[in-house]
């Protein structure tokens, strides 16, 4: 039988936590966890909570509309992490407060229209790519080895920034940037007329 590489699941992110401090690995994290199991899956969440609340390519949604219920409120939805207005609502000065927009200009949480917002969205461990996974693995076990035995290793350490990188070039990869045709400045100078 062949060998599946598959993506790293929440489970493995749990079990690299528990070897650091040299637990042995569990099979479940769902129902009845130890003590030391629920410790390791809250940081997990919580550092792919504080990740994710940086905004990445694959949790960015663009130029996305909200549009007010009858109350003329506009409710978010529930795993906003951040949210910025966008597009032809760019000027516009309106930030989210609890689950709704607020305009601060006019002091109102009523809204009469669409409103297009760049929004921070939360996803669940799996829906992430690879290289998110892996990082968020590698700083909540360093954390959790920390916190639990004191100190971490460099190793961890390095292990964590190298997983940095791969995300951060993942990022970049992504976001076809280019010198040459992503900024006006430059598009003008290769682009002049005799």
């Amino acid at each position: 039988m062949a060998f599946l590489i598959t993506p790293t699941s929440e489970l493995e992110a749990v079990n690299e936590c528990l070897e650091n401090i040299g637990q042995s690995p569990v099979s479940t994290i769902a129902g009845d966890l130890g003590v030391d199991t629920q410790i390791a899956l809250n940081f997990v969440r919580k550092v792919n909570r504080e990740l994710q609340s940086s905004g990445w390519y694959w949790n960015i949604e663009k130029n996305y509309p909200l549009t007010p219920g009858g109350d003329g409120n506009i409710l978010l939805p529930s795993n906003t992490l951040a949210v910025d207005t966008t597009g032809v609502d760019a000027s516009r000065d309106i930030i989210q407060r609890g689950s709704r927009l607020y305009d601060r200009d006019n002091h109102s949480y009523t809204f009469t229209g669409v409103v297009y917002v760049e929004l921070t969205v939360g996803l669940p461990f799996e829906e992430l790519p690879e290289t998110a996974r892996r990082y968020i693995s590698l700083r909540a076990a360093r954390i959790f080895e920390d916190r639990i035995d004191g100190a971490s290793s460099n190793a961890d350490s390095a292990d964590e920034q190298g997983a940095l990188i791969n995300l951060q070039a993942d990022q970049l990869r992504t976001e076809d940037l280019n010198v040459l045709s992503g900024s006006y400045s430059m598009f003008t100078t290769l682009n002049r007329t005799r």
